[in-house]
This record gives structure tokens, C-alpha cells and sequence, in this order.
């Protein structure tokens, strides 16, 4: 089990997957989730790669933890998973608060990235009412089971195509989250991250940096409004809309969303034009 180690009560579970000498690319997964959610387009992503997942504290098989969080942290987490698996300058896929993370990564530690695909994710964290579904879900998840937790959150989640016309999709999600056991001080933690989540002025400096946005129309817990704007305050940005779309752009649009990851490495690829980083051995 490779493990990126912090200090001695904090550690990241991570895996590796795909071709071990093709083009590098770190997956970050967003609230409560850990790496087993990236299940749908995994596949297609490791096709002649070299890709990267791994749980971000508190969830899956890393360590676990109470308090707060600040983007900060996270973006440490990420770049000792990068040091871990050799990993000096991968594309990044991140999505909701992992895109949220990956926007900080790659303004704070430009030459370590080499292009960024950001789904589902906004250039500033929740301003309002926080998302009650997702938080009394988290909350009472210990209580009530994975099954109804799931049944509540749901309606934030997913477009209504899924919900009343594929709930066999949601059903194949509930069985891979019911391996989970991600406990709520994990999601309290990070939504205090999310909170505090603002880059809109810094976000020209990412011109020249091959960038793509990736927002569900129907998306229930990020407005698509946030997606448009995160991509028009990044120069040269691509915004792939996906309809009909919600949060969940795998499970709602399973082949539209593997697509665009596709072509946006591929496009990444040829306009970054530079050498893989060998896997640390």
C-alpha cells in the first residue's frame, strides 16, 4: 500500500495505475469522497498513463483527523502524494472541492503542474446557506446507513434524467459509497476549507496554462454560474457544458464527461510537448 508520509500521525493512501512511463496525471477528489470514486472514468484516464489517485485525509485509507482544514493543507496533502509517486509536474484533474484544491495547487506551485481539468468547481467557496442536504446527510449517516444518507443528498447530486429514468446509475454510485466510511469531523473539516476559498483575482496568472472547465448544467450544489465564471476569468480556458447534467458529471454523464477528460489531456499533451517524469522506483 504506497503512502505519502507527513508526519507520524498523518499519512495519504495513494495508487498508482496505467502505463508507469506515460504522461502523469493526479486525480483530486472532492467532499467526503475518497479515491474509489473515480471508478467510472479510471479506465479510459489510465489508457498509455501514468495516473495518480489517492484519499485525502480523512477519508479511505489515510489518516484520520478533527478539526479544521484550510486549502492549504490540502494542497500539502497533494504535493506530498506528487513527491511519493514521483511526480513532478502531472496534468491535474480535480472536481468540487479537489478542483477547488487544484486551482490553489497550481497558483501557488505553477511549475509543478502541467495543465489542470476542473469539474464541477467554482473560483470561490459557498457564500449563504451552507448545502444542508449534503451536511445533515454527513451527519446522520452513522445513524441511518449509507443507503438513506444517500437518498437525502441525492437531490443535489444528481440531474433529474438519473433520478427518475437511470436510478440504476445511482444505485451502482450507493454501492461503491457504501465501502466508504468517511466520518463527519472529515466533512466538517473540509467544508471550513471550502468556506474560506477565493482565488478570482489571482486567477489571470494561470494564462498560458492549458485549462479546462467542466460544469453539469443541472448541477444542484455548484450553479453552473460558478463554473462560466471560473472559466472566463482564466485566459484561454475551455467550458465544456455538459446537459443533462448535475454534480455527479460521471454518473450523469458518464461518456460526455470521459470524453472531455480524453481530449483534454490529449490537448494538453500536445501543447505542453514535455518529457514525462519518470515513476520513482
Amino acid at each position: 500500500m504506497p503512502v505519502a508520509d507527513r508526519s507520524t500521525d498523518l499519512w495519504l493512501r495513494w495508487d498508482e495505475h496505467g502505463d508507469p512511463d506515460g504522461e502523469p496525471v493526479l486525480l483530486i477528489m472532492g467532499l467526503g469522497g475518497s479515491s474509489r470514486a473515480w471508478w467510472r472514468v479510471l479506465p479510459a484516464l489510465s489508457e498509455g498513463r501514468r495516473v495518480i489517485t489517492f484519499d485525502n485525509r480523512g477519508t479511505g485509507e489515510s489518516s484520520r483527523f478533527r478539526g479544521f482544514l484550510s486549502m492549504r493543507d490540502m494542497v500539502q496533502d497533494a504535493l506530498a502524494v506528487m513527491d511519493a509517486a514521483g511526480l513532478d509536474s502531472p496534468h491535474v484533474v480535480g472536481v468540487s472541492m479537489g478542483g477547488m484544491i487544484a486551482q490553489h495547487l497550481a497558483l501557488d506551485y505553477r511549475e509543478r503542474v502541467r495543465s489542470l481539468l476542473l469539474g464541477c468547481t467554482t473560483p470561490v467557496g459557498r457564500s449563504g446557506l451552507p448545502p444542508w442536504r449534503l451536511l445533515t446527510g454527513s451527519a446522520l449517516r452513522p445513524a441511518i446507513g449509507p443507503r438513506r444518507t444517500f437518498d437525502l443528498i441525492a437531490p443535489s447530486l444528481y440531474c433529474r434524467e438519473t433520478r427518475e429514468h437511470h436510478p440504476e446509475r445511482i444505485a451502482e454510485d450507493l454501492r461503491i459509497r457504501a465501502q466508504e466510511n468517511t466520518p463527519g469531523p472529515t466533512v466538517v473539516g473540509q467544508m471550513a476549507a471550502v468556506t474560506g476559498h477565493d482565488v478570482r483575482k489571482r486567477l489571470p496568472e494561470l494564462a498560458g496554462l492549458p485549462v479546462t472547465v467542466l460544469h453539469g448544467e443541472e448541477d444542484g450544489l455548484v450553479p453552473v454560474a460558478r463554473g462560466k465564471e471560473l472559466a472566463a476569468r482564466i485566459p484561454g480556458a475551455e467550458l465544456v457544458l455538459l446537459s443533462p447534467c448535475g454534480h455527479m458529471v460521471s454518473t450523469d454523464a458518464e461518456a460526455a464527461t470521459t470524453d472531455a477528460l480524453v481530449r483534454h489531456l490529449d490537448r494538453a499533451q500536445a501543447a505542453t510537448a514535455a518529457p514525462s517524469t519518470a515513476p520513482a522506483r
